[in-house]
């Protein structure tokens, strides 16, 4: 959609999420006939929004007067309120197709979705562009609103993250498509596995046509399954050989950063480019960070669903060295199968587990791993792991469950596992 769709239409906020409050200036500036709010929770519309108009409802109110919706990323798509107005004609969107229809066309558009690395490759090709000379703004899921005006709008090529609840109403298709890896996640809001798949390929072929080109890794999970079975055809993006210090998931992120700098027209990376580009990562992606003297101590934080958190535990297993990993976080039904399959991989008496709230004792019973103990928080988790180590053990906090709503995000966890480690 584009903005001037908005023009004398009631348009329906759904959440005031950061990527919606960014966007209401220029919503405003469209015209709409009204603004209605719709707030998870019924809180009330911030005095300075109603002070332009904006109005609270109801769901059912804004369901039954919205022409069209405009969806922070995380609000409930698939209630049936929202899905019988799209059923007798109103339409949905979200800021980052917003954005992407007004202001999308004329300049090369990166997107870049999967179950995990999609930050990492991301912020990847960012950094690697601007090292390359090239200009690009980079925004979207990695954490800048689209309609935020702190990033560079401008620049001739836009590389943007997108997540699956930003693809389900996605209405434009990228020049360049990454899809960085498939599994489960998400299954609570997008109600099944299905569906979750369907709406994050979205961001790869939806009703304004199939990606101009398709970036895959080697190893994706079930990424070469679910494009066989859509007649979606990519390029596989091998990694280099790297040393063991470097984490092969790391690796093939670094590979598919370059094989989109390529794309843009930059100078192709060496191996040795691109192990040096892997080297680096995310705040919270198998960071080691200081510790106790001896032990390697990790911080995971990002490795929100069991994927991520078996590719951790897969390259700490390689280093053969006695392991306490943090486990738990919020429970959204996501089948544990790969961190079933990668502990099973562990030699016994190798590998345990610390239980954070809210879902670590069940995900740790479920997936046959020692647990050492329940906690209260990730600072417990860490005073118990470090008490059961030996000197040359591995504390790893790798959640595979993400942060419970009133604990914060990622970020805050990622925070505590740290400072717990100098205490």
């Amino acid at each position: 959609m584009r903005l001037d769709d908005l023009t004398g239409r009631r348009v329906v906020l759904l959440g005031l999420g950061a990527d919606v409050l960014a966007a209401v200036p220029d919503v405003l500036a469209a015209r709409p006939s009204e603004v209605l709010v719709v707030e998870e929770g019924g809180a009330g519309v911030p005095p300075e929004l109603a002070a332009q108009g904006l109005r609270g409802v109801a769901l059912a109110d804004g369901a039954a007067a919205a022409e069209v919706f405009l969806r922070s990323p995380g609000f409930p798509r698939y209630q049936p309120e929202l899905q019988g107005a799209l059923a007798r004609g109103a339409r949905m969107t979200t800021p980052i197709d917003l954005w992407w229809g007004t202001f999308g066309a004329g300049r090369t558009v990166v997107g870049i979705t999967g179950t995990k690395g999609k930050s990492t490759v991301t912020e990847l090709v960012g950094s690697l562009a601007v090292a390359a000379g090239l200009r690009v703004g980079v925004a979207g899921n990695v954490g800048v609103p689209v309609f935020d005006p702190g990033w560079d709008r401008d620049a001739p090529v836009v590389v943007l993250e997108v997540s699956s609840y930003q693809a389900a109403d996605l209405h434009q298709v990228p020049d360049l498509a990454v899809l960085t890896y498939l599994s489960e996640d998400h299954l609570t809001w997008h109600g099944g596995v299905e569906r979750y798949v369907a709406d994050k390929l979205r961001l790869l072929r939806n009703e304004s046509g199939t990606a101009g080109r398709i970036l895959v890794p080697a190893s994706g999970g079930r990424v070469d399954q679910v494009l066989a079975e859509h007649g979606l055809a990519a390029e596989v993006v091998r990694p280099p050989f790297g040393p063991a210090s470097v984490p092969t998931h790391r690796l093939q992120n670094a590979a598919l950063a370059a094989a989109v700098l390529a794309g843009l027209g930059a100078p192709e990376l060496s191996d040795a480019d691109v192990v040096d580009a892997a080297r680096s990562s995310l705040p919270g992606r198998l960071d080691a960070c200081p510790g106790p003297a001896g032990v390697l101590c990790l911080d995971d934080a990002l490795a929100s669903n069991p994927s991520a958190a078996a590719a951790g535990l897969a390259w700490v297993r390689s280093l053969d060295r006695p392991t306490v990993v943090l486990l738990g976080g919020a429970d959204r039904g996501v089948d544990p199968g790969p961190l079933t399959e990668e502990v099973g991989r562990w030699a016994p008496g190798l590998l345990s587990a610390v239980a954070l709230p809210d879902s670590g004792a069940d995900l740790a019973g479920r997936i046959g791993v020692d647990l050492l103990a329940a906690v209260g928080d990730v600072a417990g988790g860490v005073r118990t792991a470090l008490g059961m180590l030996p000197a040359d053990g591995v504390v790893l906090f790798s959640p595979g469950a993400p942060t419970p709503a009133p604990v914060g995000t990622w970020k805050t966890r990622s925070q505590q596992f740290r400072e717990a480690l100098l205490v």
